[in-house]
């Protein structure tokens, strides 16, 4: 985490310090959060819509806070005793630091972005590069204008490589990432569905992703998933000066790999001579994994220590999750959900072995923009009876998907729920011995609480 004097940290920022005698104080890591704050984290009260970060400034003082930002326009309390800076805007200083900060340390920074897959192989990376390397992540899902600053502040001066996840749900705010975090190497995993809303098609989504190259450093890399027709498509837009690599599994990538096998516990793929093995679930991993692979190579890593890597890698909470209970799995994706991702989970929950019966249970895909209903329609048509025993539909927008189902499934098979609670009520009828429970919604749906529902459920 960051380690410098307020007198530094004022420097940095063009801010007028309140104490000029507390120059040295000394300040270790930030904290937005006065629930949070850490003896010696430097306080950043972020003012919001619905909150004002500057009311908890005495609060932070007694929880360990040596000093804070302010904006020049707040008047402090005379019982606040610790000193601060005082900056034009506390969000933007919060950025501008970061951005300064990383100008300052000694390390290589890895930008990723894209519509699917990108904390999956946030995580591979950092997995992959910690065999030979010191390296640090953005942690959760902090990947938007507050989420990187926080994350490149969180970097020590001894870190020698960050990998940066960089979210968007529309034009701009990608652009606003990467010059902060100037990249060495950017990314992108894959176009998909998701943020149709502001973004209005797969090729404006592209645009947006497209963004992480204007902070690229002029002798960095740009690397993004040949195989992905968007991609392919928007790419000749842009004349980049960085070298380019492409990755996937067509004859015209760059480094292409070949997928060999999938279990209930791992997926398998090769390149050249080289097989890989990761402890994650779906065909897609073989994409994420393979960017991980190219990206150790590049860094010098051996076969072995990749793979070790690989081998190491964790899976994201509600992301192709197999959970093991009592007679039945359930297959846990309920972190989020779009056409693109909804593909892939019901092709894995199709190809896994050794069930009688599998049952799916979706809610409604958010932020697809004024076509969602015919998404979710197309969506619904693509449910196969052959691998699905039983689809179970949760919100508004899933009866698009409900009623295109019903094409393939007859109605004791394909049911669509209002309440949640009677969701779970049928689901816990059908579920027999040998079952398998997928579950895949948007964040805003909850389906984890169908999750906990059935948790401890026994046959």
């Amino acid at each position: 985490m960051i380690e410098r004097t307020l007198g530094h940290i004022c420097k940095m920022l063009g801010g007028e310090i309140s104490d000029p005698s507390s120059s040295d104080v000394i300040i270790r890591g930030v904290s937005i959060d006065s629930r949070t704050i850490q003896n010696g984290n430097l306080y950043i009260p972020i003012v919001g819509e619905k909150f004002d970060g500057r009311i908890f400034i005495e609060e932070c003082e007694k929880a360990g806070a040596p000093c804070f930002l302010i904006d020049k326009n707040f008047k402090v309390p005379k019982s606040v005793t610790i000193p601060y800076c005082i900056v034009d805007d506390t969000k933007k200083a919060l950025q501008d630091l970061a951005k300064a900060y990383r100008n300052e340390l000694d390390i290589t920074i890895i930008a990723l972005t894209g519509s699917n897959g990108k904390t999956t192989t946030k995580n591979l990376i950092h997995a992959v590069l910690s065999e030979k390397y010191r390296v640090e992540k953005t942690h959760g899902n902090l990947n938007n204008e507050i989420g990187v600053p926080r994350t490149i502040l969180s970097f020590s001066d001894d870190t020698e490589i960050g990998v940066v996840e960089m979210g968007t749900d529309d034009f701009g705010e990608i652009s606003l990432l990467t010059n902060i975090a100037r990249p060495d190497i950017a990314a992108i995993t894959n176009i998909g569905d998701a943020h149709l809303l502001k973004l209005k098609t797969r090729e404006g989504i592209a645009k947006a992703k497209f963004e992480i190259i204007e902070g690229l450093k002029e002798d960095g890399l740009f690397i993004y998933n040949g195989d992905d027709e968007i991609l392919k498509k928007v790419f000749p837009n842009y004349k980049l000066s960085q070298k380019v690599l492409t990755f996937g599994q067509n004859d015209d990538v760059d480094f292409k790999v070949k997928s060999l096998s999938l279990t209930n516990t791992y997926t398998r793929f090769i390149y050249k001579d080289e097989e890989y093995t990761v402890p994650l679930l779906g065909a897609h991993q073989v994409y994420n994994a393979a960017l991980a692979v190219l990206i150790g190579k590049i860094f010098e890593l051996s076969y072995k220590d990749i793979n070790n890597g690989l081998l190491k890698a964790s899976n994201t909470g509600n992301r192709n999750e197999l959970i093991q209970r009592n007679g039945f799995d359930i297959l846990n994706d309920a972190y989020k959900s779009n056409p693109q991702s909804l593909r892939e989970g019901l092709n894995l929950a199709g190809i896994l072995d050794g069930y009688m019966n599998k049952i799916a249970v979706l809610g409604d895909m958010l932020e697809l923009g004024e076509d969602e209903e015919k998404l979710h329609y197309e969506s619904g048509l693509e449910i196969d009876p052959k691998k699905i025993d039983y689809v179970l539909f949760y919100g508004p927008l899933s009866k698009q998907m409900h009623k295109a189902s019903l094409k393939n499934f007859s109605k004791n098979r394909s049911l669509h729920f209002e309440n949640k609670d009677d969701l779970i009520d049928k689901l816990k009828q059908i579920i027999t011995k040998s079952s398998l429970v997928f579950v895949k919604g948007s964040r805003g749906l909850h389906m984890e609480e169908i999750i906990e529902a059935i948790y401890n459920f026994r046959i």
